[in-house]
């Protein structure tokens, strides 16, 4: 009993501050129904390719000569061609941690027989468990790791709530959670950990165990071996760095070392090996860096993708190196910048700098280590005074990101186009009437033919009035089976505060039943700023209709508490050219 309370008193915090975050999830951003959306699918085939599918030994099959092997696996884009063989182009580690949960699923769902084996909703689920296990273990490591900088207990809780709660963990330990970065996290955390450690007591222990999690680290995504250019600062000095290396001059402990490295990075080969028939595979075809054109500015700060745009918190961290500074510690200053530096240069080297469809720049994830650390130097360091205006500003951050995070979820946020103009459009809002606001979909006149186009005129609906803007019969449209896009459009200021819509209706007259409803709130008809007098419009876009049943087409306005003054109005029937 005394162990066990011992034990929980080690790790209460931890597991509180998950509760915490379930308690967020559950109450305010939502449980994700999937949990390995894209890339996230890639890391974690391996398990249900092994051991449901039996589809992952193809060194010895071709894909021409052997449909039913690349059936299932050809249906994925992230199997890439290699040498004449499909190749999983993602890293292994990610399913290596999430193994013993897809294990225990495995054992206690019904397979269908069928592709979606391992992908049915109990695997989606415990992949969202796997997530909020290594997320504690990343908590656990960092207030161990804190400990050895001697931060105090408060400021080491203070320090846990804010890596939960104002970075991109919100999104990607539940809607994203089989994406690798927070398996990455915990990788690198415990590395930090025990790489600190043997620094601090020179055991051997640490020595060995930061050589395993050291390949771990790379089976998740060899990028991430570049960690080993933050040994320095974790070394504390230059005179620490030279005594701690000096292990190297053990020839044993190195041997096992590299044993401990090469058995963990095996894992990947062995894969590999079974995919292709090689060892070694550069699996991500066609994709690479371009080390002469960096997108330095922005990934750090664009609107699109950038660091310090969307996880504000890490900017807030970097206070702590001027701090670091201020105390004279410039080995830990220069050494901290350097490893940044280095790490940005590359991340921003690659050929998708912004990483795809996401939130956030995600691939910092992996590192937020080396933010929180300069964070609880800043804060335990500092006077009452300036902690309490440090802090103030840190956790201002929470409620952004949750925002943010809420956003992106909810389709408010854009995932891959942001610019200045939609991140201010939609800042801190989140009502349903900014959902899809900047997702709007426009096309090129060139692209589209007209097959018939109406001009209204000038209209002013009533408060809460449901205004018919426009009414058709099928029966009399000559090319309705073309029919693809109807386009609204007319001008107006378009106040943000306005939440009246734009309704069209296509209703079956024999049946009165609906062949297609949509309303969109009148803001999202806006092409310019809130306020400005404009040319709004908005493509209403459906199943062209192929049969000869008659329909009425009909296209409203259900006011808000306020006037709408909304001038040449003009309904525009199109199709894709």
């Amino acid at each position: 009993m005394a162990k066990a309370i011992l034990l929980l008193k080690n790790i209460g915090v931890e597991i509180f501050i998950v509760f915490l975050y379930i308690l967020l999830i559950n109450n305010y951003l939502g449980n994700a129904e999937k949990t390995m959306n894209a890339d996230g699918v890639g890391y974690y085939d391996y398990l249900p390719s092994l051991f449901i599918h039996h589809d992952m030994l193809r060194n010895n099959a071709k894909a021409e000569k052997d449909t039913v092997l690349y059936e299932r696996i050809s249906s994925y884009a992230f199997y890439v061609d290699y040498q004449g063989f499909k190749v999983n182009k993602y890293p292994c580690g990610t399913a290596v941690l999430e193994a013993p949960f897809f294990f225990y699923t495995y054992l206690t769902t019904q397979k269908n027989g069928n592709q979606a084996d391992g992908y049915q909703t109990s695997f989606q689920i415990t992949i969202f468990h796997a997530a909020l296990f290594y997320l504690f273990l990343t908590l656990f490591f960092l207030a161990l790791l804190l400990k050895l900088y001697h931060i105090r207990k408060p400021i080491i809780i203070i320090t846990q709530l804010l890596l939960v709660f104002s970075t991109g963990i919100l999104e990607y330990a539940n809607y994203d959670a089989g994406f690798s970065h927070i398996y990455s996290m915990f990788a690198i955390t415990a590395f930090a950990y025990l790489a600190k450690s043997f620094f601090v007591t020179r055991q051997r222990k640490y020595f060995f165990l930061a050589a395993l999690f050291l390949g771990l680290i790379v089976i998740l995504r060899q990028l991430n071996v570049v960690i080993i250019l933050f040994i320095p600062f974790l070394a504390g000095s230059f005179s620490e760095l030279k005594v701690g290396l000096s292990i190297f001059k053990d020839i044993k402990s190195v041997f096992l070392s590299i044993l401990i490295f090469l058995g963990m990075v095996s894992i990947q080969g062995i894969l590999w090996y079974a995919q292709t028939g090689h060892f070694l595979v550069y699996s991500y075809q066609g994709e690479g860096f371009d080390f002469l054109k960096p997108e330095i500015f922005n990934i750090l700060f664009s609107y699109r993708k950038g660091l310090f745009v969307y996880t504000p918190i890490l900017l807030v961290s970097l206070l702590g190196l001027i701090y670091m500074l201020y105390k004279k510690q410039y080995y830990l200053t220069f050494t901290w910048m350097l490893f940044f530096s280095v790490l940005t240069y590359l991340l921003s080297s690659w050929h998708s700098w912004y990483y795809g469809c996401s939130f956030g720049q995600r691939p910092y994830i992996d590192y937020y280590v080396i933010f929180f650390i300069s964070l609880a130097i800043l804060l335990n360091g500092i006077n009452l005074y300036a902690k309490f205006f440090g802090l103030l500003i840190a956790f201002a951050t929470v409620p952004i990101n949750i925002m943010q995070a809420y956003q992106y979820k909810a389709f408010i946020m854009e995932w891959i186009n942001m610019d200045e103009k939609k991140y201010w459009d939609i800042f801190l809002k989140t009502d349903d009437k900014y959902k899809g606001l900047v997702w709007k979909k426009s096309y090129y006149m060139d692209y589209l033919e007209e097959l018939s186009r109406y001009k209204l005129g000038d209209f002013e609906v009533k408060s809460g009035d449901n205004f018919l803007l426009f009414e058709v019969v099928t029966d009399t449209l000559i090319e309705v089976k073309k029919l693809e896009i109807i386009q609204v459009k007319f001008n107006n200021e378009f106040f943000e505060n306005n939440d009246s819509r734009v309704i069209l209706s296509v209703t079956n007259n024999d049946e009165k039943t609906s062949y297609y409803w949509h309303a969109v709130p009148l803001i999202h008809f806006k092409e310019l700023d809130f306020g400005e007098y404009q040319t709004g419009f908005y493509n209403f876009q459906f199943t062209p209709i192929q049969d000869t049943m008659s329909r009425t087409i009909k296209i409203s306005i259900s006011g808000d508490n306020q006037l709408n003054s909304i001038k040449d109005v003009e309904v525009l029937l199109l199709r894709k050219k």
